[in-house]
């Protein structure tokens, strides 16, 4: 009997293919491998989507062959089909996030050679004095090793000695050194770090509690949704540590996301420094060829715990056993940029169901949604009310910033009390973190006389003046040009450089402190691959007396001599025209504040505002998460916003702009005819940043109780609408902002 395969192109053609599997092939080709297809004169790499018996195409063509006998397991498989139907998206779509590039255009990882001694110093020592008249460049040569503990790259070595490769290769020939070959990931994360190993600690009565739970649920093999919801600092850790031992003392494995590729070093630590299993590690900054290695070691069963930002929990592992989403408020978990318009915190609840394994959401500031969840019991709740040791939380103040400028005549970006704690501090050989959400030197550069302002002439926002690069920038799309001293439109007025980011905020430090030690994490100082490790590794090591830096600063790192946290403004961020904004300013204030007094020392918080009276900073400086909780929920149910609904936002984009506007209210028309009479769909309006990358942008939102009549609906019309070339539609489910 003749059998069929659909299958999913990797690009090009969306919609699903039907091909004849050849009789060779008949019993190996099941759904979710990859097999090469024949399109007109070309070959084209795909999924196999699903066998079957009959197919309506006639002449029919073969697969030309199976690319890889390996397949994606049935939990991921089962995911994808779920994916494309919530997120509104076609298949291939969602397969390009399951399969990387690296894996549909088999990009292999560069490898480097590394060079040790293969000997012991003392047979080394001999060596190296019979060779200093035979063979001076190959003395030279051995006697750097003997200088150095771990070894060195060959092309650094080339680098150092400005010698040719003969020498070297003839002291491997001799096997007086040692050529291994290594990825350039191992180089940092393996080779280059040593883990003290570390044993469980005695949990305390909450994580005791919370644990038992967990581990029932793993015993079992049960899907159940865990909410983690500590304090900062209350060891929720520990508990995402003694999991997955469990997990892999039954023989399973482990998935854990985080939101930032900053955490990776130090969560890459304690779990090196627990297990002795291969990590693999999956984000954005790793090569396509390391991606292709750490997929293919997790797909061929060589690695036991993943770790990684969202694109993670795609990763082929098998016998899943736990998934952690550690920090799951966190907005890093939503993709906004690109289709599918997922959630990874959502994702991985789902492949947790599909894989009939427990799932841990931890956060010591839970998004609205699974703190909602939790109240109505859909998730188990834990609650971590207290720090291990009796570890107090810190001593939090609010300075009124309006009283402050008016006391020091002019605007200051330190009230005072902060640069006597800062002062206090460094006496004591302590360190302080200074949060601003906003990097660059100047934020806003306008004319005083016509008001004029500079923009990006790309994006519909102002450009931000970068001192030490001397240069204004666009933060959106990356524009760079010269700064300007005279008004565009005035010609002879001068521009007024206002606003501060990090950058400002260091220089005017250091006027203040001189001989002050400040490292800056943001954007700017960490573009270069593992700059993130390296900075925090040196802020950790007491390199530095203060950390100055924006979000990524802010989620779940410990530093153990941090006392004292300084949180210069987040004001605007209160100000955005968005129903999470208040949601994303006490999450901050309290993430941030959780930094300091993390260890035996005690801790301060100093919180600089404009709007001392407001009730969302005043609940985040109490870390009073509950009530915050009971103010805001009331808020989205007034308005019908999630976790009350659904909401699915679609966005047209064009470089002409009444065309954008035009396309977005035809196809809005179009939908109110196919959606139920219960679902809202607001009017077509231009976004908030009107012009980004040279398009303008307009959207329209819809909000209903399900999900699945908006995406049936959206799906039905998607089919028959033809959008021009020159226009794009994105659609953002459940968006963000």
């Amino acid at each position: 009997m003749k059998k069929y395969v659909t299958v999913i192109l990797d690009d090009n053609i969306k919609k699903p293919l039907d091909y004849l599997i050849p009789k060779t092939l008949i019993d190996k080709i099941v759904p979710g491998m990859r097999v090469e297809v024949p399109i007109k004169n070309s070959k084209r790499k795909a999924t196999v989507l699903k066998i079957k018996y009959e197919t309506d195409i006639k002449n029919v063509k073969e697969i030309n062959k199976i690319i890889s006998q390996k397949k994606i397991s049935k939990d991921l498989f089962s995911l994808s089909l779920w994916m494309s139907k919530y997120y509104i998206c076609s298949l291939s779509k969602i397969f390009k996030s399951i399969f990387p590039t690296s894996i549909r255009k088999e990009i292999k990882p560069k490898f480097k050679i590394f060079l040790t001694l293969n000997k012991s110093k003392k047979e080394s020592l001999k060596l190296s004095s019979s060779l200093i008249s035979k063979n001076p460049i190959q003395y030279e040569i051995l006697n750097l090793f003997l200088k150095t503990k771990k070894g060195f790259f060959l092309n650094e070595l080339l680098k150092l000695t400005n010698l040719s490769r003969s020498p070297i290769n003839s002291l491997i020939k001799k096997k007086i050194l040692k050529a291994k070959k290594v990825n350039y990931n191992e180089d940092l994360l393996i080779l280059n770090s040593k883990y003290f190993p570390t044993k469980p600690k005695i949990l305390t009565k909450e994580q005791e509690n919370a644990f038992k739970k967990i581990k029932k649920n793993i015993e079992e093999e049960i899907f159940e949704i865990h909410l983690l919801f500590g304090i900062t600092g209350s060891g929720k850790t520990e508990i995402y540590l003694q999991a997955i031992q469990k997990v892999l003392d039954i023989g399973k494995t482990v998935i854990m996301l985080i939101p930032e590729i900053s955490l990776t070093p130090q969560t890459i630590e304690r779990l090196k420094s627990r297990f002795s299993e291969k990590i693999a590690i999956m984000h954005s900054k790793r090569s396509q060829g390391e991606r292709y290695d750490a997929w293919n070691n997790i797909i061929n069963k060589k690695i036991k715990i993943v770790v990684g930002a969202r694109s993670a929990i795609f990763s082929p592992i098998k016998n899943l056993g736990l998934i952690i989403v550690d920090e799951e408020h966190d907005l890093s978990y939503k993709q906004s940029e690109d289709t599918p318009s997922y959630n990874g915190r959502n994702v991985a609840i789902m492949r947790a169901k599909f894989a009939n394994c427990p799932i841990i959401l931890g956060s010591a500031t839970p998004s609205l949604e699974s703190f909602y969840n939790a109240q109505k019991k859909n998730y188990i709740l834990s609650l971590l009310s207290e720090r291990p040791n009796k570890a107090k939380l810190p001593k939090v103040e609010i300075v009124d910033m309006r009283k402050e400028c008016k006391t020091q005549k002019g605007f200051t970006h330190f009230s005072q009390k902060l640069l006597d704690s800062i002062k206090e501090r460094i006496k004591k050989g302590e360190q302080t973190i200074l949060f601003l959400n906003r990097r660059g030197y100047h934020t806003f550069i306008f004319c005083p006389k016509c008001s004029n302002s500079l923009k990006c002439p790309h994006c519909d926002i102002s450009l931000i003046f970068h001192k030490k690069e001397n240069y204004l920038s666009c933060h959106c799309c990356g524009y760079k040009t010269k700064p300007k001293k005279f008004c565009d439109i005035c010609k002879k007025e001068h521009y007024k450089y206002k606003g501060f980011g990090t950058e400002h905020v260091e220089i005017s430090l250091k006027n203040i402190f001189p001989s002050i030690r400040t490292i800056r994490i943001d954007k700017d100082t960490t573009s270069k691959k593992n700059s993130h490790e390296v900075l925090f590794k040196e802020f950790n090591t007491a390199k530095a007396d203060v950390l100055i830096g924006t979000q990524m600063i802010v989620k779940g790192l410990h530093f153990p001599s941090v006392t004292l946290v300084g949180i210069l403004n987040t004001d605007g961020a209160l100000n955005i025209p968005n129903f999470r904004s208040s949601e994303i300013v006490f999450q901050l204030i309290t993430q941030v504040a959780g930094r300091a007094g993390r260890e035996d020392f005690e801790g301060e918080v100093i919180i600089q505002t404009f709007m001392p009276d407001n009730e969302i900073i005043k609940l985040a400086s109490k870390q009073d998460y509950l009530n915050f909780y009971k103010y805001e929920i009331q808020n989205r149910k007034l308005f019908s916003y999630p976790p009350f609904t659904k909401m699915v936002k679609i966005i047209f984009s064009s470089k002409e702009e009444i065309f954008a506007k035009k396309t977005s209210e035809i196809f809005r028309k179009e939908l109110i005819k196919k959606l139920p009479s219960n679902i809202k769909i607001y009017p077509s309006v231009p976004s908030y940043k009107n012009k980004l990358k040279d398009k303008y942008i307009f959207y329209f939102i819809i909000i209903g109780k399900n999900i699945l009549p908006i995406s049936e609906a959206i799906f039905s019309l998607k089919n028959t609408f033809v959008l021009p070339k020159s226009l794009h539609m994105f659609i953002d489910v459940n968006p963000i902002l």
